[in-house]
C-alpha cells in the first residue's frame, strides 16, 4: 500500500508511519459478483496498479476500503495498492 497504512486489529485505512513508503496489506482474495446495489459512500475506492507507474497500462480495479476519515482525504494522500514496489 502506497500512501498509508492498514489497522489490522480495525480492519480500516490509517495515516502510514513517518518516513515509511509502502505498508502491505493482508492478502486480498478477490471474486467477480454482478450487483448493482449502490456502494456505501463512507468507503474509499483504492485503485491496485501492477507497478508503482500509475497509468492506465498498469491499472486492475478498485477495492472498497473501509475508513474512519472522509474517503476525500485518501484520494488527496493518493493512496493505491501496488502488486509489485520495484
Amino acid at each position: 500500500m502506497d500512501g498509508a497504512a492498514w489497522d489490522r486489529r480495525n480492519g480500516k485505512l490509517t495515516e502510514s508511519t513517518p518516513k515509511v513508503l509502502f505498508t502491505q496489506l493482508p492478502v486480498l482474495h478477490i471474486f467477480a459478483i454482478n450487483s448493482i446495489a449502490p456502494k456505501d459512500p463512507k468507503l474509499y475506492v483504492c485503485p491496485i496498479y501492477k507497478k508503482p507507474r500509475r497509468t492506465d497500462l498498469t491499472f486492475i480495479t478498485v477495492v472498497y476500503l473501509r475508513t474512519v476519515l472522509s474517503p476525500d482525504h485518501w484520494i488527496l494522500r493518493g493512496v493505491a495498492l501496488l502488486c509489485d514496489i520495484k
